[in-house]
């Protein structure tokens, strides 16, 4: 298919539809620097183009349909019609257009899920300001210090009590001998509890009379923990109190006598699950509001990488509405309409024809595997062999043939781009460069692909700093065919990236 002939030294290269896949990608990377396996990472252009090759042919008719199935709403021109009384229909006009119902609940749905996505963040960024947690953490800090207040005084007299209740004649060591060993086991351990309580009392309350509501809060949160676990022995010794009262109104002829008794310690059962489940709600809540802090910056973070989500859903949705409309893709004159107000429009089945006016297309074959990367109205920059590199003319796809052209037993797919202007320059037959602009995106940091691995379920890039590597965790953006990807968080100016990272099983 390719032809050399050899002229005065010269070697020309001819044939007609000829395509060079140029290169899948171009990634700008203007401030890497390779350093012994690593590069030094910083804010740059992401630009990724498909390039190929073509020629340039006289303008030719060009086939239009819809990219979706739907009942035909619309049509705006009649054959031979075009703008202002004249026959030309403008480049970006619409021609036709099916109902875009379902197209507009999208749009709606993905701007409904953006807003609410936003105001959560806004509600999360009042409600969880600084200020606020601050003031929060310390309401439960005073709230702890006023629990124990409460405890200390209810600790007083349980522990006055519970001596009574344990020297009344009934239950007095001498009663319990009359009862037997049981009852004496019952009261001696009722005992024990009894005075290793009193010492935890006696010790904690020492520390809380030297407490404060300005006191730091380590020595408030040792206090509650301190406290807490006093109440835990308030509450083993009024058990085992409990327990000797009921085995000795059991074995008495008369359990009567033992009602006050029962009745009493039945009170103090009341009052220390209520101090055990308020001093519990303290310590638990001034944790909560120590993690808030974190958990807060956390969940800002979550909140803006969902709201990115949703702005690209919106615009994908709003890009689908393309699907349901037929526009020229250049200047010119509508040669055949077969769209009719009413009817169903099969999806990519050609309903409008449109013939150029007066410019020159190019025609060109892309491999399989970059047509996906393509969509009608895709821009490109083009230069022509005939004026070097240095001049460039614009164009845009206007075409893609859904049917494959097997070239050289590669699968390939026919495009055609519309060059934006008449320009005399211009002639048939000419060999043109183009470089289709899939996207560019300025100010972010890209890697090669290579450099990202993936570890539970997460993925890393490893750095080097003060002469440790480091995992560091990444979110990624787009990609190019080349290999290269956009980090969108996780990476910073001046990092230094391991090209080869060293993964542990």
């Amino acid at each position: 298919m390719f032809n050399f002939i050899k002229t005065k030294k010269k070697y020309f290269l001819y044939g007609t539809g000829i395509v060079i896949l140029i290169a899948g990608g171009i990634f700008i990377f203007r401030n890497g620097k390779k350093v012994n396996d690593t590069i030094v990472v910083s804010h740059t252009d992401f630009v990724n183009k498909v390039s190929v090759s073509g020629n340039v042919v006289a303008a030719q008719e060009v086939n239009l349909s819809f990219q979706n199935s739907g009942v035909v709403k619309r049509v705006f021109f009649k054959i031979g019609q075009g703008v202002a009384g004249g026959p030309v229909v403008k480049t970006g006009t619409m021609i036709a257009e099916i109902d875009t119902k379902d197209a507009d609940k999208d749009i709606h749905d993905a701007e409904v899920a953006l807003e609410s996505a936003k105001l959560s963040l806004k509600k999360l960024q009042l409600t969880n300001s600084n200020k606020n947690l601050v003031a929060d953490l310390e309401k439960a800090y005073d709230d702890a210090f006023n629990f124990m207040s409460n405890a200390f005084v209810d600790f007083s007299d349980i522990i006055t009590g519970l001596d009574d209740v344990l020297n009344e004649n009934n239950l007095s060591d001498s009663s319990a001998r009359t009862y037997g060993s049981i009852a004496r086991s019952y009261r001696d351990k009722a005992e024990e509890l009894y005075y290793q309580t009193e010492k935890s009392y006696k010790n904690s309350q020492a520390d809380f009379r030297l407490l404060s509501r300005d006191s730091s809060h380590a020595l408030i949160e040792t206090a509650i923990n301190a406290t807490y676990k006093t109440a835990k022995m308030f509450a083993d010794a009024i058990k085992s109190a409990r327990n000797f009262v009921d085995y000795m109104a059991e074995d008495s002829n008369n359990s009567s006598e033992f009602t006050s008794s029962k009745n009493t310690i039945a009170e103090y059962t009341d009052t220390m699950n209520d101090h055990l489940s308020a001093l519990s709600f303290a310590k638990d809540d001034v944790n909560n509001y120590k993690e808030a802090f974190f958990d807060t910056d956390l969940n800002i973070k979550d909140l803006e990488l969902t709201i990115k989500q949703k702005e690209n859903n919106l615009q994908d949705a709003k890009n689908k509405l393309s699907d349901y409309r037929i526009r020229a893709p250049f200047d010119g004159v509508v040669t055949k309409i077969d769209a009719k107000v009413g009817e169903i429009a099969p999806a990519n089945e050609p309903l409008v024809t449109m013939m150029n006016a007066g410019t020159f297309q190019i025609e060109s074959y892309v491999p399989e595997v970059n047509i996906a990367l393509i969509n009608i109205g895709d821009e490109a920059n083009v230069t022509l062999d005939a004026y070097g590199k240095n001049v460039l003319f614009y164009a845009r796809v206007v075409s893609i043939d859904p049917a494959e052209t097997i070239r050289d037993g590669v699968s390939t797919y026919k495009i055609k781009l519309q060059f934006s202007e008449n320009d005399n320059r211009i002639k048939s037959g000419m060999t043109a460069n183009v470089s289709i602009l899939i996207f560019s995106k300025p100010n972010v940091i890209v890697v090669p692909g290579g450099v990202v691995f993936e570890k539970g379920g997460k993925k890393y890039i490893q750095i080097k700093k003060d002469k440790k590597i480091i995992n560091k965790e990444v979110t990624l953006g787009d990609a190019s065919p080349l290999g290269q990807v956009e980090v969108v968080s996780g990476l910073a100016d001046g990092d230094t990236v391991i090209l080869n990272p060293l993964v542990s099983s």
